[in-house]
C-alpha cells in the first residue's frame, strides 16, 4: 500500500501547512497538495479546509485521522524491524512534554543517543497533560512527559508535583504564607489554557471552585506579567512555577493538590523499535534528574 499520501495529509494537518508540508518531506507545495486531493478522490470527500492562514481537517477527516495514524505506525513498526532484521537502523521518534523543565534532559539524551543511532531521528513536542494523553492513544506521540491520565498503557512514575497560585507580591496571602483556595470566590483570576482539561481545571473541578475569571491565556509568559502587573492570581504547576526573575510571589494552597507526574508510553506491542530503544535510553536519566 502506498502510504507517503497519507504521510503528506498527515504532515499538513500537523504542521498546518501545505508549504510547511513540503519543506518537512522534501516535496514542492504543488506535490503535497496532488497527494491530498488524490486522498481526497479515493474517499470522495474534502479532507481539508483551506484558508490564508493555512489548513486544518475537516470533520469527516477527523474521524479518520486515528485509522489513518494508526496505519502509518504500523507500517513504520514494520519497517523498523524489517531494518533491524538487516542490521540497519532507522525511524523516527515523537516525544511530548508537558514540562519544559525536563527539555534539558531530553535534549542531552537525544545528542547521545543519535550518536550511536544516527540515522533515527527525534522530534520534541510541547503541550497540555489531557492532550498529548490523547495524542498518545492516537499514535502522534511514541512517549510523553505527562501528569497522570486514565487508560495509558504504561506509565513510569518520575516524581510528585502539586498547584502552585501565583499571586501579586502585595495581595494579603503574601503575609500568611499560604493561598487559601475559597479566596478563587472572590479573587479576580487569570485562567491559564482555557478551554483545555489541565491540572488546573482538574483541581478546580474536584473541589467545586468557579473563579472570576478576568483573563485568559495560553502563554505562561503572558500570565506571569499579567500578575506581576497586579490583574489578577494564577494557578499552575509548581514544576512550573521555579525560575522566574520578578515581584510575583509563588504560594501553595491550603488544600490537597498532590498528583504524580511520569513518562506515559504505549504497550510493548505498541511500541516502535526506535522508541523503545530511545526510551529505555533516557529512562534512567530521566528517573534520576533533580528536577526542583
Amino acid at each position: 500500500m502506498d502510504t507517503e499520501k497519507y504521510k503528506a495529509l498527515i504532515c499538513a494537518i500537523d504542521t498546518g501547512s501545505l508549504t510547511a508540508a513540503a519543506e518537512q518531506l522534501g516535496y514542492t507545495p504543488s506535490g503535497i497538495s496532488r497527494s491530498v486531493a488524490s486522498v481526497e478522490e479515493q474517499f470522495g470527500f474534502p479532507l481539508l479546509v483551506r484558508a490564508k492562514s493555512g489548513v486544518t481537517p475537516t470533520e469527516e477527516c477527523e474521524q479518520l485521522l486515528p485509522l489513518i495514524r494508526s496505519l502509518l505506525h504500523i507500517q513504520d513498526q514494520l519497517q523498523q524491524t524489517a531494518d533491524r532484521v538487516c542490521s540497519l537502523e532507522t525511524g523516527s521518534i515523537t516525544v511530548g512534554t508537558a514540562y519544559p523543565i525536563y527539555d534539558q534532559i531530553l535534549s542531552k539524551g537525544i545528542v547521545a543517543f543519535r550518536k550511536i543511532h544516527p540515522n533515527i531521528s527525534i522530534r520534541l513536542i510541547e503541550g497540555t497533560s489531557s492532550a498529548l494523553s490523547s495524542q498518545l492513544s492516537q499514535h502522534a506521540l511514541d512517549f510523553c512527559i505527562i501528569s497522570q491520565r486514565e487508560n495509558i498503557p504504561v506509565f513510569y512514575p518520575l516524581c510528585r508535583d502539586s498547584i502552585t497560585a501565583w499571586v501579586p507580591k502585595n495581595h494579603p496571602a503574601v503575609v500568611r504564607g499560604i493561598y487559601k483556595a475559597s479566596d478563587l470566590w472572590t479573587d479576580d483570576y487569570i485562567e491559564l489554557y482555557p478551554d483545555l482539561e489541565t491540572d488546573n481545571s482538574l483541581f478546580l473541578e474536584r473541589n467545586d471552585l468557579h473563579p472570576k475569571v478576568c483573563a485568559a491565556t495560553s502563554d505562561i509568559y503572558a500570565a506571569y506579567a499579567m500578575v506581576e502587573a497586579g490583574l489578577g492570581v494564577v494557578l499552575i504547576n509548581t514544576l512550573l512555577s521555579h525560575r522566574w526573575q520578578g515581584e510575583v510571589v509563588s504560594l501553595p494552597l491550603d488544600r490537597s493538590s498532590d498528583f504524580e507526574i511520569g513518562i506515559a508510553a504505549k504497550s510493548a506491542e505498541e511500541c516502535s523499535p526506535a522508541a523503545r530503544e530511545f526510551l529505555n535510553f533516557i529512562l534512567p536519566d530521566l528517573k534520576g534528574a533533580d528536577i526542583r
